[in-house]
């Protein structure tokens, strides 16, 4: 039934309501509005970023909620070309979506329950080149639920992945600068270290001339060496960009060690890609190897250690920061 205008009189209504009444239903009225009306429109951020990281790349991924509100099931995914190899992430359980690898391309998928108001999250990956001849880019999608029950997407500009050449050029260091070189405060290092997987114990001796050559190919400057302990030291200097690139070579516990340090990161990368690749090709001319497969990365999976030795088939060996134990090959 329609109501009588009068009966909306401010003044009647004054006198039959008391003003605490009054002040307690414009709270609960300011209270409903503010809680109904938290919008997340462009509260919710996506950033990241490529950058070198030892002899990795680093690719950081940060979902910001700068909102009053939380967001529910988040859905990550990282595309990135075929030519990068995923060695490790934080969180380091996240998901190689196989079945959705499109041409060129391979995809990491992460999902996780909620991200809490004014709060974030961030996702580390780390990938390291198997050739410097492809170019690529990586690109983030993330989908979420908002607090309004609908599904938001956001999207990440594209990270180009393009290698530029690298000339090396002899330079002579003399060895009793190579500890005052490593403490320079710009310079950065990267190391890689593999392991051979093979049935019978390898020709060491072999494996350290192997070694040797495959540095000297990519035309370094030889400092010193020392055979018995199987290590030896190496310097040049990239044209392009007039960095110099100090590297040190050596096997140990049963491990091939490549030390690389410059003051430019991306370089250090690049040269330990090239050691890797060659060093590799090598073993197979040699017939040391049958296959690239019988190459082990002896990087921790869950920290990034170099593990202290390779162990025999079937073996685990234990990571001496982390614990983290495993099987590398079997």
């Amino acid at each position: 039934m329609k109501n009588n205008p009068d009966d909306n009189d401010p003044k009647d209504i004054q006198g039959l309501v008391v003003f605490r009444d009054v002040k307690s239903q414009q709270t609960q009225k300011q209270e409903v509005v503010s809680l109904e009306y938290i919008d997340q429109e462009n509260r919710i951020k996506l950033v990241c970023k490529l950058e070198p990281f030892g002899g990795n790349y680093l690719y950081s991924l940060l979902i910001i909620n700068q909102s009053m509100a939380p967001i529910t099931e988040i859905k990550i995914r990282i595309k990135y070309p075929d030519f990068l190899i995923l060695i490790r992430s934080n969180p380091p359980k996240i998901i190689i979506d196989s079945d959705l690898i499109e041409e060129n391309e391979k995809q990491i998928r992460i999902e996780f329950e909620k991200l809490g108001e004014n709060s974030q999250k961030q996702i580390n990956t780390f990938l390291t080149p198997l050739s410097l001849e492809e170019k690529g880019e990586i690109r983030s999608y993330v989908t979420f639920i908002n607090n309004a029950d609908f599904v938001r997407a956001l999207d990440s500009d594209p990270v180009k992945i393009k290698f530029d050449p690298i000339s090396v050029e002899r330079k002579i260091l003399p060895s009793t600068e190579v500890r005052n070189f490593l403490q320079l405060a710009n310079i950065k290092r990267g190391i890689k270290s593999i392991g051979i997987g093979i049935e019978n114990n390898p020709d060491f001796d072999y494996l350290f001339y192997q070694l040797e050559q495959t540095i000297l190919d990519q035309n370094f400057q030889l400092i010193t060496k020392d055979n018995e302990k199987q290590i030896a030291w190496y310097f040049g200097k990239e044209l392009v960009s007039g960095a110099d690139i100090l590297v040190i070579g050596q096997l140990n516990s049963n491990k091939i060690e490549l030390l690389v340090a410059s003051q430019n990161p991306h370089i250090i990368i690049s040269i330990l890609t090239n050691f890797v690749t060659e060093f590799s090709n090598r073993l197979i001319i040699e017939n040391i190897i049958e296959t690239l497969d019988q190459i082990y990365d002896l990087e921790c999976k869950y920290c990034g250690t170099v593990l202290p030795f390779f162990p025999k088939k079937g073996e685990s060996v234990e990571c001496t920061k982390c614990k983290y134990e495993k099987i590398i090959w079997s």
